[in-house]
């Protein structure tokens, strides 16, 4: 099921980091939510419409356990263009100091080996043109996405998401817990966010709910409407006709966020080696670009506790790997639209799509 997601106000997701009125004045906001919101925000959509299963919740009989998120989405509104769009790859880079009607124009880096002394292993890095530098909250289209993939192209348009989300401080006070009177020392800021002709899609199966309704999303609940709409428009994977099985080497993008257990190294690579295994494949990871660590954590209603706080790797991320055994298309079929994360799976963290290398 496919449904896209339109925020009816302003909104907020807090990032994992504690924040205590007072002490700390402005809580930070991360943008685009973790998966885990848009996981919990279905969630709650199936028991408000079946109020009787509600006691079962987070048991064995939770009629959610099969919800699994396949994929999370940006929809470009604008026009009734309808373009789908996608966190941009990190190997993506533009040249600095370029002209302004350049400034959303990124090029591929290339996959270099390095000679080094004898007693080292061969190693890899990502080079491009001298003087590069790396885009924050750029996001590449499907369509244009399908090209990144498969290699036939090195020059890309993009879209930067602070064009399409707008931050509006906001100033608030908490209350006495005895008074429910406003406290004079938790003053807070917050940085909400609206969202202009830009809606969220979400691919999920395994839970039913209605085509079409409302939800609360983020901090505060805001409403948000969503509706069911056809599937066709995530049609961003090149063909698997197109892969040679002589191809020697891959790379694995992340669209979401993923949790490792070993930091940004998923849990399947030897640190030491670098090489992986994943059931009859084997690999060697050659470089990677990984951006800078998310904080992401909440809070277990059921508990009454915070949840375990994780250091996740963002959205865009890109790993480099040379085949050992096996061939692309078993990695493709393993690997592609597939969750690599070592936590939280089914919530959307970790999809990644397979993509061929730049030589």
């Amino acid at each position: 099921m496919l449904i896209k997601i339109d925020p009816l106000d302003t909104i907020f997701f807090r990032d994992g980091k504690p924040f205590s009125m007072g002490k700390d004045t402005w809580g930070n906001c991360i943008f685009p939510p973790s998966p885990s919101v848009i996981y919990g925000a279905i969630r709650t959509v199936y028991f408000s419409n079946h109020i009787d299963l509600l006691e079962k919740a987070n048991t064995e009989e939770d009629p959610t356990n099969n919800l699994v998120i396949k994929g999370i989405y940006f929809l470009d509104n604008l026009e009734n263009k309808n373009t789908l769009y996608l966190p941009l790859p990190l190997d993506l880079v533009q040249k600095k100091d370029v002209e302004a009607e350049m400034e959303n124009e990124v090029n591929l880096l290339s996959l270099v080996e390095l000679k080094l002394k004898s007693s080292c292993p061969t190693s890899h890095v990502l080079k491009g043109d001298q003087g590069v530098q790396a885009i924050d909250n750029g996001l590449i289209s499907g369509e244009l996405l399908k090209g990144y993939l498969s290699c036939n192209s090195k020059n890309f348009s993009i879209l930067r998401l602070n064009s399409r989300v707008i931050t509006e401080p906001k100033i608030g006070i908490g209350l006495s817990g005895e008074t429910h009177t406003a406290d004079e020392s938790k003053i807070y800021r917050v940085g909400m966010k609206r969202l202009k002709n830009l809606s969220f899609l979400v691919e999920f199966e395994g839970l039913e709910i209605p085509e079409k309704g409302l939800l609360k999303l983020g901090g505060e609940g805001k409403a948000a409407s969503y509706e069911k709409i056809s599937e066709q428009l995530i049609n961003c994977n090149y063909s698997e006709k197109n892969l040679n099985k002589d191809i020697e080497k891959f790379k694995l993008y992340l669209s979401t966020p993923a949790i490792f257990h070993q930091g940004w190294l998923p849990s399947w690579i030897d640190m030491n080696s670098l090489e992986g295994k994943y059931k009859n494949l084997k690999f060697k990871l050659l470089t990677a670009s990984i951006g800078k660590y998310q904080n992401i954590g909440g809070f277990d209603l059921k508990q009454k506790k915070p949840k375990p706080m994780w250091r996740a790797t963002p959205a865009g991320s890109v790993y480099y790997f040379k085949i050992i055994e096996g061939d692309i298309k078993e990695i493709y079929s393993l690997f592609n639209k597939q969750s690599i994360s070592d936590e939280y799976a089914k919530q959307g963290f970790g999809i990644t799509f397979v993509g061929k290398v730049n030589e």
